[in-house]
């Protein structure tokens, strides 16, 4: 199948084939007829799927110029926010829909003129409802609601915040939720404030044919060099780094650079303009190694990550799943490897309890044991972290 055979109208057929998007996915082909007929849809759908296209297509093609504010939807984070945004665009291009783009951290008043004009608002729980409770922003005249990650909004505490701004929109509303998991509470939201919701799901975990992945049991104190060897025998192209902490994430690409890796890091205690300005140099390959931590690098996109590098495993199986979802996008092939140590062995058994992956272990190689020099920073939301002093470890 192929999109010019969904009927869709001619203006997103030409913004489509401009970015040279030709086949849909699974999840496109699924959702974009059932939400052009106007049932809600509640998704659940594998990261790298296409999902933004899924919803944000037929939305494009419902809203009518001139109108209004349509339809609102909702992101976890300020950079997927932007990034969905940014797509929907691109599909929006020959139809002249207008997307407004609000979130917090930044000035009111640029996103309130953006929402005078607008037809479709994607934004963050936190600063949609200021909009809203301003007067910016009429939840009466929204016929469309996007819960988008809606598993990591509730893992971020913005539950409530959901079920807030469900409740003052219209009840004949259309809902569209999209989500790697559904825990219990996004059933209550099923229930509460959709439909007869159509239910979609695809395969949650990427094939073993295209993404390869691999486990080292190794001393955390030998954690550092084997990284660093890995990435000078690997030689990936494009590489993420996924780290527990900030603090974790700061050190390894201060000490990754200080070995001659072109490496930053990118997590929630940077200052916004930092994080936006390190999403685009990665974007751009201008950074060949990101060490980030799971909030700060959900929603990236980058089609030409090649490795994904777990230096801990996380707490919750489903941010191991996202992680490694980063590589081995649209059918590229991806490696995947991590580097576990005694306090990673409970997690990394809750990830293969979870999930059918196909994770072999692979016995250390010989490699220089290297310093690994850590730092104490002072956090801050206005200037990030700051470095009061070093120490060797």
């Amino acid at each position: 199948m192929r999109f010019e055979d969904m009927g869709l109208e001619e203006s997103i057929l030409d913004s489509l084939q401009r970015i040279k998007f030709d086949k849909p996915t699974k999840i496109q082909r699924k959702a974009i007829p059932m939400i052009r007929e106007g049932h809600d849809v509640f998704a659940q759908s594998e990261t790298g799927s296409g999902k933004t296209a899924a919803f944000g297509i037929p939305i494009v093609e419902k809203v009518k110029i001139g109108e209004g504010i349509q339809a609102l939807i909702l992101e976890p984070t300020r950079e997927l926010a932007k990034q969905v945004a940014g797509e929907i665009k691109k599909f929006s291009k020959y139809k002249g829909v207008k997307i407004a783009t609000v979130y917090g951290g930044t000035s009111y008043v640029p996103q309130i003129k953006d929402l005078k004009r607008a037809e479709i608002v994607v934004g963050t729980p936190g600063r949609v409802m200021d909009m809203m409770n301003k007067g910016h922003i009429s939840p009466p005249d929204i016929n469309i609601f996007v819960l988008d990650e809606a598993d990591k909004m509730i893992d971020m505490g913005f539950y409530d915040d959901m079920v807030f701004i469900a409740k003052q929109m219209p009840r004949d509303r259309q809902t569209l939720l999209f989500s790697a998991t559904m825990p219990d509470k996004l059933k209550y939201i099923r229930k509460k404030f959709s439909k007869k919701a159509k239910t979609i799901e695809t395969a949650y975990k990427v094939n073993d044919d295209v993404l390869k992945q691999y486990f080292y049991d190794i001393p955390y104190t030998k954690k550092f060099s084997l990284l660093l060897h890995l990435i000078a025998d690997e030689a990936p192209e494009l590489s993420i780094v996924f780290c527990n902490a900030r603090r974790e994430a700061d050190d390894v690409a201060r000490n990754l650079k200080e070995n001659g890796i072109n490496a930053r890091s990118l997590h929630g205690g940077m200052p916004q303009n930092k994080r936006e300005k390190t999403i685009k140099q990665f974007h751009a390959k201008n950074i060949e190694v990101l060490v980030a931590t799971d909030v700060a690098a959900r929603g990236i996109d980058v089609k030409d990550v090649t490795h994904i590098f777990n230096y801990g495993i996380p707490a919750n199986a489903e941010d191991y799943a996202n992680r490694i979802g980063r590589t081995a996008r649209a059918g590229e092939e991806g490696t995947a490897i991590s580097l576990l140590s005694r306090d990673d062995h409970d997690a990394f058994r809750r990830v293969q309890r979870t999930f059918s992956y196909n994770i072999q272990e692979v016995r250390p190689p010989r490699f220089r044991v290297m310093e690994f020099k850590k730092h104490n920073y002072n956090y801050s939301k206005r200037n990030g972290p700051k470095r009061r002093f070093r120490r060797s470890a």
